[in-house]
C-alpha cells in the first residue's frame, strides 16, 4: 500500500539523535534502576521477543543489506493501534507482539511505564518521547480509544481539515519536522477524501559513549564483505575495561553511553561462521547475549558506519500469524470510530537509520500503521576485538533490558 491509498494513518517516528528539543528530567543511575525494578518485564520481554522476530523475518527477505528496525518503535505503533481492535483482530495483533494472556491494562501501563522511564535520564544520556493524534474534524471518533491513547501515551488530538490537504500536509509535517530536529521531513504526502486519522509518535535519544573514541587513533583499515572481497574504512580504536565475553561461536561487547544506563552490544560472529550462522542462534535464543558479562580490558576497534534501511513489515507481520488485521472484509477496528466503516490495516512500513562515530550513536527509525476502509564464560586474557566482518547489534537500555533497536551491519 502506498500512502496516496491510506483511509487512515497511524504513523509512528522513533529517533535516536544527537540533540533533544528539551531538557528532560534527570535522575541518578540508583534512582533509575530502583524504578526500572518496578517496570513489568513482560512488556521489555515481548517488545524484544517479537523485535528479533522482525528481524528475522526481515533478515531472511534480504540477507545482503544492511539492516536495522526499532522494536520499542514498532511496538508501540501497533500497540496504540491494538487499542483500536476487537475480537480476532485483536487476538492476533496481541498474539504477534507478545502479549497473550495481558490485560489491556497491563499493556497499557507496562508501554506507559516504560515511556516514562526511558525519559529519566543521568548524564550522557537524553531521551524524550512526543504523541500527538491528528483527527478529521467531520469524522466520529470513539471518546474511549481517544482518551486510552491520550492516558496512557500521553496523545493529545487536534483536528484538522482533512479536505484543505495542502494545509494538513504542512502542519502534520512541520509537527514531525520540529519534533525530529528536521532529521524527516516530508513525511506524509498527501491527504486523500478517505483518510480519517493520523496517529505520531516521536522518541528521541542522545547519548555520547562513557568513553569517546579519540579521532587521532582511528585509521584505515580493511573490513571483510560478504562475498570475499575487503573495503577501506575508518577503524575506531580504544583500550579499556568492557563487559566482555568470547565463545565458541561468537565475540560481544558492550560499550556504554553517559553513566552506563545505555548502551551498544556488538556481537561479532567467529572468524570460520557468518553472520547468518550468528543470527540463527541469535533468534532462537538471545538469552545469553541479556546477561551481563563480566569486565576484561582489552582493545576495541570498530568501524565507523552508517545504515539506512527501509521496508514494508505487512509480509512478514502476515508470516508471524498477524493476517486478519490486513484483510479489508474480516478486520475488526471498531473500536476506534463511533460507526465506522470497515476498517483495516493497509500499510506497516518501517524506516531506520544509524550512524556511530567517536562521539557516539545517532540512529533513527519510522513506524507508519495505516487503517484503511473499503472503497558465555569471559578470557582471562586481554581481548583483541577487531570488527572487520559482517557484525550483529543492538543499542540497549541496560536498567529496563529493551533493545530499542536491533540490526545487522552486513557492510559498513
Amino acid at each position: 500500500m502506498t500512502f496516496t491509498k491510506l483511509a487512515a494513518g497511524f504513523i509512528v517516528i522513533s529517533l535516536l539523535s544527537s540533540c533533544s528539543l528539551s531538557a528532560q528530567p534527570r535522575i541518578s543511575v540508583q534512582e533509575r534502576q530502583e524504578t526500572a525494578s518496578n517496570l513489568d518485564i513482560k512488556v521489555v520481554k515481548a517488545a524484544n521477543t517479537f523485535g528479533l522476530q522482525i528481524h528475522k523475518q526481515l533478515a531472511l527477505q534480504d540477507p545482503d543489506v544492511n539492516l536495522l528496525l526499532s522494536p520499542l518503535s514498532i511496538s508501540m505503533a501497533l500497540g496504540m493501534t491494538y487499542n483500536g481492535s476487537s475480537g480476532t483482530t485483536k487476538e492476533q495483533i496481541a498474539s504477534v507482539l507478545g502479549w497473550q494472556g495481558m490485560s489491556d491494562d497491563e499493556i497499557n501501563r507496562g508501554n506507559q511505564t516504560l515511556n516514562t522511564l526511558l525519559q529519566k535520564t543521568g548524564k550522557g544520556v537524553d531521551v524524550h518521547i512526543a504523541n500527538s493524534m491528528w483527527l478529521r474534524k467531520d469524522f466520529s471518533f470513539k471518546k474511549d480509544f481517544l482518551d486510552t491513547n491520550k492516558t496512557y501515551y500521553g496523545a493529545k488530538a487536534e483536528e484538522l481539515d482533512f479536505g484543505d490537504s495542502d494545509k494538513t500536509v504542512r502542519t502534520i509535517n512541520k509537527w514531525v519536522e520540529q519534533q525530529t530536529k528536521e532529521k524527516i521531513p516530508n513525511l506524509l504526502a498527501q491527504v486523500n477524501p478517505s483518510d480519517v486519522m493520523f496517529l505520531v509518535n516521536a522518541v528521541y535519544f542522545k547519548g555520547g559513549w562513557t568513553q569517546k573514541f579519540r579521532t587521532a587513533d582511528t585509521k584505515d583499515d580493511l573490513f571483510k564483505k560478504k562475498n570475499g572481497s575487503s573495503k577501506t574504512v575508518k577503524m575506531m580504536s580504544q583500550q579499556g575495561s568492557y563487559e566482555y565475553v568470547k565463545t565458541e561461536d561468537y565475540e560481544a561487547v558492550r560499550l556504554p553511553y553517559g553513566e552506563g544506563q545505555m548502551d551498544l552490544l556488538v556481537v561479532l560472529p567467529d572468524e570460520q561462521s557468518t553472520l547468518q550462522a550468528l543470527q540463527e542462534k541469535i533468534w532462537q535464543d538471545p538469552s545469553q547475549l541479556q546477561k551481563p558479562f563480566k569486565k576484561s580490558s582489552g582493545q576495541i576497534r570498530i568501524p565507523r558506519f552508517k545504515a539506512e534501511y527501509g521496508k514494508s513489515l505487512i509480509e512478514s507481520l502476515e508470516k508471524m500469524g498477524m493476517k486478519i488485521p490486513f484483510d479489508p472484509l474480516q478486520a475488526d477496528l471498531s473500536r476506534i470510530a463511533a460507526t465506522p466503516p470497515n476498517l483495516f490495516i493497509g500499510q506497516v512500513t518501517h524506516k531506520s537509520f544509524i550512524e556511530v562515530n567517536e562521539k557516539g550513536t545517532e540512529a533513527a527509525a519510522a513506524t507508519v500503521v495505516g487503517v484503511e476502509k473499503v472503497s558465555l564464560d569471559p578470557p582471562r586474557d586481554p581481548f583483541d576485538l577487531k570488527v572487520d566482518r559482517p557484525f550483529f547489534i543492538a543499542i540497549e537500555d541496560r536498567q529496563t533490558g529493551a533493545w530499542l533497536f536491533v540490526g545487522s551491519i552486513v557492510e559498513p
